[in-house]
């Protein structure tokens, strides 16, 4: 289905959980673009040390920050928290700056959408699993949409497949992927169609598969041009 047809059709509610899965360059960051601008309060997790596609028009309204209390009353910012001068040094700083944000918006503020750029880099290499999976089991509860993107379904909790709502899957040809992003059905679908529409997908093409965990409408494949 075109994208221009199908955009509209997704309903996107505020508390409902997305995640998008797809290499480097594969769109993932394109497709958050489109339809970040639902959300009133949006924070965009930036654990990169540069990204162009996020200085791009998508983001051009953002205002970055390095620290969660420095947002002020802005409504759409990008968390970039600055490099410390060693790789250890760096990760501490990352993880307490996004720490921070975790704990204020789930236990104190609510209300926001949470763009983390690579939930796996944040999880793992943050050790930041558990305030993720939080975020994921109890934000619909405080009105907390959560938009998560990573290159592999692997190394990522558990929760984040669980409680998507809407999952926009890239191509891949690593098996274990396949086998994982092929679970992700509704009553539309089923694991063995699932499996064999995400190994046609084109790579070149920036294609994906879009996924209605609420079953609105059956999974579909699309492209958006950039």
């Amino acid at each position: 289905m075109a994208w221009k047809r199908l955009k509209p059709a997704i309903v996107w509610r505020q508390g409902e959980m997305v995640l998008t899965c797809g290499g480097t360059g594969s769109g993932k960051t394109t497709v958050s673009g489109e339809l970040l601008p639902r959300r009133k309060l949006v924070v965009v997790c930036v654990s990169k040390g540069a990204d162009p596609t996020l200085e791009g028009p998508y983001f051009k309204d953002y205002v970055r920050i390095r620290k969660w209390a420095d947002r002020g009353n802005h409504e759409r910012v990008m968390l970039w928290p600055l490099p410390g001068k060693t790789i250890v040094e760096t990760r501490k700083l990352k993880q307490a700056v996004f720490r921070e944000m975790f704990d204020s918006v789930l236990l104190h503020i609510g209300h926001w959408c949470v763009d983390v750029d690579e939930t796996h880099y944040m999880s793992e290499t943050l050790g930041l699993e558990q305030e993720m999976t939080d975020m994921s089991e109890q934000g619909r509860s405080f009105g907390i949409s959560c938009w998560d993107n990573t290159q592999r379904p692997a190394g990522i909790p558990l929760a984040k497949y669980v409680n998507a709502m809407h999952a926009f899957l890239f191509q891949t040809q690593e098996e274990y992927d396949v086998r994982r992003l092929s679970r992700i059905t509704n009553k539309h679908t089923h694991i063995k169609e699932m499996t064999a529409n995400i190994q046609r997908l084109d790579r070149e093409a920036h294609e994906f598969i879009y996924m209605d965990r609420t079953a609105r409408i059956p999974p579909v494949r699309s492209i958006i041009e950039r």
